[in-house]
């Protein structure tokens, strides 16, 4: 909320007391059933809109928002008269906007001297002939900016401001002085019938409702708010509640079928943690019985083909150990590139080398096949490059770079060592890693896979993604 001068150097509890106005201004939209805005004066006197929101349960007579326009003396006098006079204002002419009639109120925020007014334009249709639940309504917002205008609204257990909005499921309850009933919706009646009231819920007192002790109670006779979740007769009730001058505005929502819904996803998310897990140690089993063979073996070829089938298994447990800690079906590949990258470094030169091997950039999120197929083809490669491209020197350079780009990510795996053979082909090549690079780029991930030498080799991998991080689905066969 940008604020012109001389506003711009209000008080800190005058700057918080406008950003809470402007925080509940689509509340105010919605219950009034117009186009509201928060106007500041500005150097020279004239008001200017800081914040505005039109209404979601109505035709509203502007349809972009205002905010940083100045509201003329002529054509909202009533926006003036409620700064200067520092009480509501009810304008009696009929403005037209969009071909919409439209008539305008204002109210001064700030007591005694205010700092600001929020206008209130509301379409002729509306204000003309309110049904019975539009004018509770348009009564409540009223008494709702009637209490904006002496303060902020503060939450009754911490004390720090208030806002909410009113969302399509709520019901809405208006509570008189006298802490009892005087106006609940259709929507409200529903709920608390699901709830166990079966009587009317007009002259019922606000407290003894399902949940009424915990989210109506605790702010009768102030002007705090409360926002709490009440869990009665099975059902689960989002409350929050506006105390008013003259009792309180109640928004109330069930919440049973969406609490429902998110217990569900999150044991389906804690069962798809622990599979990951389980696949985690069995791939590590696996990789462990490997080992076992390799030293039981007098063959040093036999020896060589189990280690890298045991550094293969190993790579990609360590996607599914990501996995398994993680709240979602994706992972930072980057951080699983870097594992893969140290296992296959340690297995082959160890820590005393001097082989350096990096992981430079950032994939961002993957899906778990893209990272999996991808770990493998990292660790292929890695290997490969060590093995054949440093080819036993003491001393040598591998990088693995990654890059995200728009619906794509670049893998390269590049090493300053002897280069490839003249003849190379990689459909040709009888290298079991290599095949296996490019079963796992081209047939898994429909990518590409290209080779260049120079100095050293550099191998480039690119993998098509979608926005979301996966990989695009296969084409349909259909017509």
């Amino acid at each position: 909320m940008t604020l012109p001068e001389p506003a711009g150097s209000l008080s800190p509890e005058a700057l918080a007391h406008l950003e809470n106005v402007a925080a509940n201004l689509q509340l105010v939209a919605d219950m009034c059933y117009g186009d509201v805005a928060v106007a500041v004066p500005g150097g020279d006197g004239a008001l200017v809109v800081v914040a505005d929101a039109r209404p979601n349960t109505a035709v509203a007579p502007f349809a972009s928002s205002r905010a940083g326009r100045t509201l003329s003396r002529d054509a909202e006098p009533e926006a003036y008269a409620a700064l200067s006079g520092g009480a509501p204002v009810e304008g009696e002419a009929r403005r037209v906007a969009r071909g919409i009639k439209y008539a305008t109120a204002a109210w001064p925020i700030g007591r005694p001297h205010p700092i600001a007014v929020v206008v209130r334009d509301l379409a002729e249709q509306v204000a003309e002939a309110p049904g019975g639940m539009e004018k509770a309504f348009m009564d409540v917002a009223e008494e709702l900016l009637d209490s904006l205008g002496e303060g902020p609204l503060t939450d009754v257990r911490t004390g720090e401001p208030f806002a909410t909005v009113r969302t399509a499921g709520d019901g809405v309850i208006r509570v008189n002085a006298s802490g009892r009933i005087s106006y609940a919706s259709p929507n409200a009646v529903n709920i608390m019938r699901l709830a166990g009231v079966d009587s009317a819920l007009v002259g019922v007192k606000a407290s003894t409702l399902p949940g009424g002790g915990f989210g109506i109670a605790p702010v009768l006779g102030s002007r705090a708010a409360v926002a709490v979740d009440a869990e009665v007769a099975e059902r689960v009730l989002s409350y929050r509640t506006i105390g008013l001058p003259a009792g309180a505005l109640v928004l109330v929502e069930d919440m049973t079928e969406a609490r429902r819904r998110e217990q569900e996803i999150k044991v389906k998310e804690a069962t798809i943690r622990e599979v990951h897990h389980r696949v985690k140690n069995n791939l590590q089993t696996i990789a462990s019985l490997l080992r076992i063979q390799a030293r039981r073996s007098d063959s040093a070829e036999t020896r060589h083909a189990l280690a890298e089938a045991t550094e293969r298994v190993s790579s990609m447990a360590v996607v599914h150990d990501l996995l398994a800690g993680s709240d979602e079906e994706r992972v930072d590949f980057t951080e699983a590139a870097r594992t893969v990258v140290e296992l296959v470094r340690r297995g082959l030169v160890g820590d005393k080398s001097e082989v350096k091997v990096e992981v430079e950039g950032s994939s961002g999120l993957l899906d778990a096949h893209t990272a999996t197929a991808l770990a493998l083809a990292v660790a292929e490669l890695v290997h490969n490059a060590l093995e054949h491209g440093i080819d036993g020197r003491e001393a040598g350079h591998v990088v693995l770079a990654l890059r995200r780009l728009k619906g794509e990510l670049v893998l390269t795996v590049r090493d300053d060592g002897v280069g490839l053979p003249r003849s190379f082909e990689l459909t040709s090549s009888a290298n079991l890693g290599l095949e296996i690079v490019r079963t796992v780029v081209e047939d898994d991930l429909r990518g590409t896979i290209a080779f260049s030498g120079g100095r050293g080799t550099t191998v480039t991998v690119r993998v098509p993604l979608s926005d979301t991080g996966e990989t695009p689905a296969e084409p349909s066969m259909e017509a």
